[in-house]
């Protein structure tokens, strides 16, 4: 028997079609009636019917007795739980509580919803997700620039030009705004227009586009102002400024040192590509520029977003038929959240109590505050909403350090993993094909305003219970309602998907089989509406005005980021082939004699990875990247450091970072073959 079902690993969520004996999965494969996905599904989704059965899964309760995990009853484990969380309220208030939301939460609607009533009912402001790991330089400057954290994307089938930015969505599907079947995404827009990639590796997405420019990791930014430049003397849309933006004489002076000289120095980039790339611009009008974790991780995320919202804005591209579009989302919507415009500094609040520096975004505390709050006493019980935290965390020695002083640490998981193993209590939550689903949180990505729906299509394997169950019922053992109107004894998931099935711009059946609702196609004017509240566009907002003029030049040898095919973050699809290693460019390579397979050592300024060299030709001279997402030495984490913040999003670098590479030449010492 097949089954329509979606996948829920990234916010690509495409269609998967799942083919059953029984309670068997048989295969997966991408459905080909799915308007998103067209056919089109990754290993990642295709791997779903093997992550179900593997001997790994995480099935019963555990909890740490006497320093070692062992299985336990539900009611032990939630009785334990809600003792000791509730013991540490009262002797240290609700902030001693935090929260963590990882991407296994953001992925299941039911647990999502709730979190806003669970955080309220606790009472902690200790807020924590990965939203301050990878992509709060997004949100943060979209508040400056335009009021509000917009994340936008192309206007598929009509936008003419398509700038890339540090990301490679033929692999990674994407940052923020997914490619639904990226090669056939890249080849609509090669066809009928022009893809540009600034990137210093020749991604797969790159060799797929109409044009490559090679730059230095971290100098982004600077052909995008030189972009900027250029058309605020020839090819802008004036009328569009004059009715959407202000501070265009401010931005004019901001930009004016780039010239075509200056950028091409900084960049690396030749004078005559950045000209052909202006010309390309200036020919084809509004554009779509997007950017991914390569500049999100990296000491000039805010900039390189500015200057990419600058260019839209520039060119008349922004919130407009045929250049970028913002998706409000089928359940978001703006009139409901009541915001005025973000000020010009964002919408940020003193940090806890012992970073008060750092300062809050969107609401949330950041993570490189979390150690000092654990280490202060401050926070005492962490509540692991699907977080590989181990792997993800900025500081990654000193973290894991952290985490052992905690009272409680609660992890809820799928499989029985490091950071399952490592917590106080691990909670066995079902996987994606054992739910009933609706795409609450991720909506935005779609490419109209629209959801899906998937009821589950296995029951669940051992004692795993629903994300929601798990929850509502660890609230009620602590006297709190953690999901008002829900009675965990008397509600199935059926009944809990359907209530907020009926939340959206239209209500989406949840009845029966799989089904995509269309609410309306895209939405164009509300961005532009929500600026004009507060006059328009802020082009040249004042502090990264300021962190422009303070940035540092990148070095002689620069570690990007990189994602393997086969793995999105700290999930991945098993395979021989995609091992972790210290990737050198050729020209590296030869300069220091290096070869496959020889052991290295990349430092950086607050720590050092040891592995295997493999020679990289994709990679440009100065260049070598480490994949993110891997644990132990091959954890990027153990790069950076929590004293060593972004001033303004609070985020730690983990790409675009200055490293030396040492070859190890025996067990008595080491040969050092890069100056730091």
């Amino acid at each position: 028997m097949k089954r329509k079902s979606f996948c829920r690993i990234c916010t690509a969520l495409c269609g998967l079609e799942v083919e059953l004996d029984g309670d068997e999965v048989i295969r997966v494969n991408g459905d080909r009636d799915s308007p998103l996905s067209e056919g089109f599904s990754c290993f990642k989704g295709r791997y779903a019917g093997e992550l179900h059965h593997r001997d790994d899964r995480l099935l019963v309760p555990k909890m740490r007795k006497d320093g070692a995990m062992v299985e336990v009853s539900w009611d032990e484990a939630l009785d334990d739980l809600a003792a000791k969380l509730t013991r540490i309220i009262e002797e240290s208030g609700p902030d001693a509580v935090a929260l963590f939301q990882g991407g296994g939460s953001y992925m299941d609607s039911a647990a999502y919803a709730m979190v806003p009533d669970m955080r309220k009912a606790l009472g902690t402001k200790s807020h924590y997700s990965d939203m301050s790991i990878d992509v709060m330089s997004k949100g943060v400057v979209g508040e400056m620039v335009a009021g509000l954290g917009i994340m936008p994307r192309a206007d598929f089938g009509r936008t003419r030009m398509v700038i890339y930015v540090g990301t490679n969505p033929v692999i990674s599907g994407g940052h923020t705004s997914m490619l639904n079947n990226p090669a056939q995404r890249l080849r609509e827009f090669t066809d009928g227009g022009e893809v540009w990639v600034l990137d210093p590796r020749r991604t797969e997405t790159a060799m797929k586009a109409t044009r490559h420019l090679v730059t230095r990791p971290g100098t982004d930014y600077a052909v995008l102002a030189f972009l900027v430049r250029g058309l605020l003397e020839e090819g802008a849309d004036w009328d569009y400024l004059e009715a959407h933006a202000q501070d265009v004489d401010k931005l004019r002076g901001v930009v004016a040192p780039y010239t075509r000289e200056h950028a091409a120095r900084l960049s690396g980039v030749a004078a005559d590509q950045l000209d052909d790339f202006l010309a390309a611009v200036r020919r084809q009008g509004r554009l779509s520029v997007e950017s991914g974790t390569g500049i999100s991780l990296s000491p000039a995320a805010n900039l390189t977003h500015w200057m990419s919202l600058a260019l839209m804005i520039v060119t008349g591209s922004l919130d407009q038929e045929g250049g970028a579009w913002a998706n409000p989302g089928f359940f978001l919507k703006l009139e409901q959240m009541g915001l005025p415009p973000a000020p010009e500094e964002g919408w940020r609040t003193p940090g806890p109590a012992s970073r008060p520096d750092l300062r809050t975004v969107a609401g949330e505390y950041v993570c490189a505050a979390l150690p000092d709050e654990i280490e202060s006493g401050n926070v005492r019980a962490l509540i692991n909403l699907s977080g590989h935290i181990l792997t993800c965390m900025p500081d990654a020695g000193r973290f894991k350090s952290a985490l052992e002083k905690l009272e409680v640490l609660m992890t809820v998981e799928i499989l029985d993993n490091t950071i399952a193993n490592f917590s106080t209590h691990a909670l066995p939550a079902k996987d994606q094909l054992e739910r009933i689903d609706v795409s609450l949180a991720v909506d935005p990505s779609f490419s109209a305003v629209a959801a899906q729906f998937t009821p589950a299509m296995v029951p669940a394997r051992g004692e795993a219970r629903s994300y929601w169950w798990i929850l509502t019922e660890l609230g009620r053992r602590m006297g709190m309602d953690f999901n008002p109107g829900v009675d965990p004894d008397t509600m199935t998931d059926a009944d809990v998907v359907a209530r907020i099935g009926q939340g959206g711009r239209l209500p989406i059946d949840t009845s029966g089989e799989a089904n995509y609702t269309l609410a309306q196609d895209r939405i164009f004017g509300w961005v532009l509406e929500h600026a004009a509240k507060m006059g328009g566009f802020r082009l040249a907002p004042q502090p990264l005005v300021d962190q422009l003029a303070e940035l540092e030049p990148p070095s002689d040898l620069m570690l990007i980021s990189r994602r393997l095919l086969k793995q999105h973050n700290s999930r991945k699809v098993p395979d021989k082939k995609e091992i972790p290693a210290i990737y050198v460019s050729v020209e590296d390579a030869a300069e220091r004699g290096l070869i496959d397979g020889e052991t290295a050592t990349l430092r950086g300024q607050h720590g050092e990875i040891t592995g295997e060299v493999k020679i990289d030709p994709t990679l440009s001279r100065g260049v070598v990247n480490v994949p993110h997402g891997w644990e132990g030495q091959y954890n990027v984490n153990n790069l950076t450091s929590v004293h060593q913040l972004d001033p303004i999003t609070g985020m730690a670098a983990a790409s675009n970072l200055s490293v030396e590479l040492t070859r190890l030449r025996n067990s008595q010492g080491a040969e050092a073959l890069a100056p730091a």
